[in-house]
């Protein structure tokens, strides 16, 4: 499969910056939303967002946490989900957009607990992005077997 997180976005697009580096942002930004949405800063998400970004981006470890850092303050700022949802939608493949969910699961699912905040902000990205219940239902089962 193809290093899908290389053509992840922010809500605030950098127009000096590439789309791939907008996309990361947007999607690194999108698992910073979904680590404080529960209002717990969990450390087991915390290390699943590094792991994903270092599994899929093939970054340096400087690269790393300058994205992570942007990604975590562009979570904090924004006033909702739809400028990341926008490039997301302009971007991404039907399969691309399921393969984000799960790894937005696997943020979820890392403590161990899914919240009732947590299930409504995935329901609700899903639905924004154009995943069908069954599609998000199945990017949940790939993240619980990762």
């Amino acid at each position: 499969m193809m290093r899908f997180f290389e053509r992840l976005v922010a809500v605030e697009i950098d127009s000096s910056a590439s789309d791939e580096e907008n996309l990361r942002l947007a999607a690194v930004a999108l698992m910073f939303r979904a680590l404080l949405v529960d209002g717990v800063v969990d450390a087991a998400e915390e290390v699943m967002i590094r792991r994903i970004v270092e599994d899929e981006f093939g970054l340096t470890p400087h690269e790393v946490d300058q994205l992570l850092a942007d990604a975590s303050a562009s979570a904090d700022a924004a006033p909702d989900l739809y400028g990341w949802i926008k490039l997301i939608n302009g971007h991404y493949s039907h399969e691309e957009k399921c393969y984000l969910l799960e790894k937005l699961w696997q943020v979820v699912l890392a403590d161990g607990v899914v919240d009732a905040h947590e299930a409504s902000l995935m329901r609700k990205v899903a639905g924004l992005i154009y995943v069908s219940d069954r599609d998000s239902a199945e990017a949940r089962r790939r993240a619980l077997m990762a």
